[in-house]
Order: structure tokens, then C-alpha cells, then sequence
């Protein structure tokens, strides 16, 4: 498993560099280069919309198995 885990990084790790430019600086030169790129906005978005559907369809299998072990 940790050797397909190390091919799968080791594949796709050329895709972090999506785009150029210096990525050093204070925290607030982070923040505002996150904030204003359109690819990091719309991975955030992506990464928010992900975590809020797995914790509904979680907290529905959890309410699913409460209501199992009343009966």
C-alpha cells in the first residue's frame, strides 16, 4: 500500500508547481497570493464543498446506526 501511495505522490507531484512565480514573503503576502489567484479560490471552494458533503453523509450514517441499534 505505501509503495503505490509513493508512485501515486511521486506522479503527480509535478502538477503542485500549477503556476510561476516567488511564493516567499511574510504572512500577509501569503494570504493576500491565496486570496487573489482564481485556481487557489476555486481549490478551496472545491476542498470546502467536499468537507461539508462528507460530513452530512457521515453524520446521516451515524444517525442511521443510532436508529439500527434502537430497534
Amino acid at each position: 500500500m505505501k509503495q503505490k501511495t509513493f508512485a501515486m505522490l511521486m506522479l503527480f507531484s509535478p502538477f503542485a508547481y500549477a503556476h510561476p512565480g516567488a511564493h516567499h514573503g511574510n504572512i500577509l503576502d501569503a494570504v493576500v497570493h491565496l486570496v487573489s489567484e482564481p485556481d487557489h479560490l476555486a481549490m478551496a471552494l472545491i476542498a470546502g464543498v467536499i468537507g461539508v458533503a462528507g460530513a452530512r453523509i457521515y453524520r446521516r450514517r451515524a444517525a442511521a446506526r443510532i436508529q439500527d441499534m434502537r430497534r
